[in-house]
Formats: structure tokens, C-alpha cells, sequence
């Protein structure tokens, strides 16, 4: 375990440099900040922020590259996190300043107009898309980085046989949505995990980032996280009202054909013979077949029963290394043990760690996971 007294955060900002944005030279340090948390989020932008003093001389340099210079998170000298400096606000004594992940510019590039993929996998539509955020759109932000590996989303749980689209068309879309589209759509009623990442080394000297995005990446870890024993605190999300057992289902074929798909669940706690029957209708503008349209209808059904939305957990001091840390022992996208037995909440099984914060201070640290229900289980 690592100790209060052990831990040590850093805060490297470099300029970017030329058309690719490329990491360029350090501009400031700065040694154990005021405030500092970051966060990461599967399939969404990570984010982060630190508080410096007003009298700190290093404060003014930083205002001209706010929007453009590259920041590093460092705890005992790794890397825990890394973005673009994005904003800031201050007050008479303090200054924060916030930056977004890598994935941030995926939010304001566009696709092209009516960019159109006709029987084509996923990982070829992803790999164009990201070609076009990368390279294509010259004086990206994210021309610096790296094409890593783009797998191919199969159509069943740890399969093997390619998900391929019969049409996916977009008109000026944000491509970050059109990427958490496309995750969305492999993951479909599987229990596979499907996600896009910036990845990089944990060194400060190494500034390299890589793109990924997975087809199924999750292990189950056996790592135990209970109220009262490694969990200080918590904050559950239970809205079984939300909750729907019968969807009805229409989808928009070719040649003007109409397909229809029904999901229901009579039994269990969540059934309709339960709780009552609540339909939710869904339209899908385009399907291939039937087979397409019981596809999304079945996830859409799975997630519908789905009770706890998200549960985070606040640990307790030292009880879990944020997960970028060289000996955390998960990763996002990993399944760990929740119990929690408090009252109204109760909670024991398997959930899937979608996010994590921390925040820290000059004498505290508090890492916390989110964690919700495995799609497809």
C-alpha cells in the first residue's frame, strides 16, 4: 500500500507544436498543487482539474496556451492522466484550471456530409472515421496521435464472425458520437465490451498517445469492494421506475419493408407479472433484416430491466490505487465484486468499473469508482 505521506502529485503543462499539436517543450511545473482531480470514463471524454495559488509566478505564463498546451498528471512520477489545458476560473487568491482527455476533440470535428458505408464492418467505418479526426482534417488536435489496434466487433458474445453494417450514413455528426454510436452497436446484446481509448505510457518522458478501440476487453478480477470494509461511502442510482418489460420494436428495411420485434419479460423481480406490464416503443430508422432489428431490440430490453443506473463508490484511504497505477490490479472496463449491505441498498454481485474519479488534496486522496450492471448479463 501506499501511504499518505508516500503520495506526491506533479502537474507538467507543455506547448504544443506544430500542425499536429504535437507535446512540445514544458512550459511550467507545478509541485504539489492546492487541489488536483481527474477522472476517465469508457466511451466519453475524461477530465481534470488543479487549483493554484494567485501569487504563484507561473499562473500568468499559463493564460496564453488555454486551449492548446498539453497537460500531464503525476503521482509519485507516473502518469495518471493527460489532456489539453482547456479553461480556467479564478478568484482573488485561487486559480482552477480544468483540461479535457484526448478524446475532447473528438467532440468538435465533424464527419463529412453524407459519408456512407454500404456492408461494411465496424472497425473499417471506425478506422476511416478516425483517419479523418487524425489526418484527413489538417490542423487536428490530434494529429499527434498514434493508430494503434482497431478490432472488429464480432456479433455474439466472444465470437468470431465480423459485425457488418449493411448502411451507416452520417451528415456532419460530432464523429465522437458516431464513435459511441458504433460501441453501442457492437456491444449490442452481447455481454461484450466495447470501447474506444487514448492510451498512453506512464512515464513523464515518454509522450506518445495511442488510439485504440477494442471489440471485448473485460476481465472478471477478483477484487472485492464492501461498505464498511474498503468503501467509506457511497451513492446509488436505483430508479426501477424508469425500468420498462415489453418493447415493441419497428424497423425501416430496403425496398420499404416494415419489421416488427417484441421483447417481454413476464417473471423475476423486474417482470411485468411483478411490477406491472410498462412498454416503451422503439423506431429504428434502418435495419438490414429481422435479425438486425432483434438485435438491438434484445439489448435494448436488457438494458431496460436494469434497476441501479450507476453506484459510486468512495473507498477508504489507501484501499484502491486509481487504476492507472502500476500495481492497481483492474482496469476500466473490468467486472469487480460490489456488496454493500446499508439500509435501502443492497447490493452483492458482479459490476462493471465504467469510470473513475479522484480527487486529491495536499493530505487526502479519494479514489472512486463507478461501477454499473454488465450489458447482456
Amino acid at each position: 500500500m501506499t501511504s499518505t505521506a508516500d503520495r506526491e502529485y506533479r502537474v507538467i503543462v507543455h506547448a504544443a507544436s506544430g500542425s499536429t499539436f504535437a507535446v512540445g517543450n514544458p512550459i511550467v511545473e507545478f509541485a504539489h498543487p492546492k487541489n488536483i482531480g481527474y477522472a476517465e470514463y469508457l466511451n466519453d471524454v475524461g477530465e481534470a482539474f488543479f487549483t493554484i495559488m494567485q501569487d504563484d509566478p507561473n499562473v500568468q505564463t499559463l493564460r496564453s496556451y488555454v486551449g492548446t498546451a498539453h497537460v500531464k498528471i503525476l503521482r509519485n512520477g507516473s502518469v495518471m492522466w493527460r489532456g489539453i489545458l482547456s479553461e480556467h476560473e479564478a478568484t482573488a487568491d485561487d486559480v482552477i484550471f480544468y483540461a479535457y482527455g484526448y478524446e475532447g476533440p473528438l467532440f468538435w470535428l465533424q464527419t463529412d456530409w453524407n459519408q456512407t458505408w454500404k456492408d461494411a464492418q465496424i472497425d473499417t467505418i471506425v478506422s476511416a472515421l478516425w483517419t479523418r479526426a487524425k489526418t484527413d482534417l489538417t490542423y487536428s488536435q490530434l494529429g499527434f496521435v498514434t493508430t494503434g489496434t482497431i478490432e472488429a466487433p464480432v456479433t455474439t458474445s466472444g465470437g468470431a464472425t465480423p459485425f457488418v453494417l449493411p448502411l451507416y450514413k452520417v451528415y456532419f455528426k460530432r464523429i465522437l458520437f458516431a464513435l459511441k454510436e458504433l460501441t453501442a452497436i457492437a456491444t449490442s446484446d452481447t455481454t461484450n465490451v466495447c470501447y474506444f481509448q487514448m492510451d498512453y505510457s506512464s512515464s513523464p518522458t515518454n509522450n506518445a498517445v495511442t488510439f485504440n478501440f477494442w471489440k471485448n476487453r473485460s476481465t472478471d478480477r477478483n477484487i472485492v469492494l464492501e461498505h464498511g470494509v474498503n468503501v467509506r461511502n457511497f451513492e446509488e442510482r436505483y430508479v426501477p421506475i424508469m425500468g420498462r418489460n415489453d418493447i415493441l420494436g419497428v424497423g425501416s428495411g430496403a425496398r420499404n419493408q416494415l419489421y416488427r420485434y417484441r421483447v417481454t419479460q413476464q417473471t423475476g423481480s423486474a417482470g411485468y407479472e411483478a411490477v406491472g406490464r410498462r412498454q416503451e416503443p422503439v423506431y429504428l430508422s434502418w435495419v438490414r433484416d429481422e435479425d438486425d432489428l432483434q438485435r438491438v431490440v434484445r439489448l435494448r430490453a436488457a438494458r431496460a430491466l436494469r434497476s441501479d443506473v450507476d453506484v459510486s463508490l468512495y473507498m477508504m484511504p489507501d484501499s484502491l490505487r486509481p487504476w492507472r497505477s502500476g500495481s492497481s490490479g483492474y482496469n476500466l472496463g473490468d467486472r469487480v465484486r460490489v456488496r454493500i449491505d446499508r439500509g435501502v441498498t443492497q447490493i452483492d454481485k458482479l459490476m462493471m468499473i465504467v469510470g473513475q474519479q479522484v480527487f486529491a488534496t495536499r493530505k487526502h486522496e479519494v479514489v472512486i469508482p463507478i461501477v454499473q450492471e454488465k450489458g447482456g448479463v
